[in-house]
């Protein structure tokens, strides 16, 4: 018989807090190559916005000045 019989119930929570894993994650050493990836990812959203904001800044200049102007 184990000597906690709380950690044995028979429920999932019981069979994972048996297993002894601790309970904070374990360190990761990756950080810098996601902060690059994440802060590429924003450039490209920052430049596609600029371009989507340009664009639609000349399409509705095109025709609201030809209807101002005609």
């Amino acid at each position: 018989m184990p000597a906690n019989a709380v950690e044995n119930s028979g429920s999932l929570t019981g069979h994972i807090l048996a297993q002894g894993w601790s309970d904070t994650p374990a360190e990761r050493t990756g950080n810098t190559r996601v902060m690059i990836v994440l802060a590429a990812a924003l450039g490209l959203l920052v430049a596609i916005s600029v371009m989507v904001v340009l664009l639609a800044g000349d399409a509705l200049d095109g025709l609201v000045g030809s209807v101002l102007n005609g």
